[in-house]
């Protein structure tokens, strides 16, 4: 059998985790809501509690889905939807 020799990497560092990007990506969530987002990246439809929405995958943003003809209505809102939002199935 040939043995495999594990040459050790000269000067080798491994390099501090960035955490920058977990930031820029709360501070850009935080503007979005300040100033408003385009809403341009939309997840796919989820489904729960009887309700079906998608979500902003910029901002977090939810808006209803219609299961019957595939399209968002109402408006954007953040968190749990109002009562009189949820519509009767």
């Amino acid at each position: 059998m040939q043995a495999t020799a594990h040459l050790p990497i000269p000067n080798a560092t491994i390099a501090p985790m960035d955490h920058s990007s977990s930031v820029t990506r709360r501070l850009s969530s935080l503007m979005a809501r300040v100033f408003g987002c385009r809403h341009a990246e939309m997840s796919r439809p989820f489904s729960r509690d009887g309700r079906a929405y998608r979500s902003c995958l910029n901002c977090g943003a939810q808006r209803q889905f219609n299961l019957g003809n595939w399209e968002m209505t109402g408006r954007f809102y953040y968190g749990a939807p109002q009562r009189h939002n949820i519509p009767t199935v």
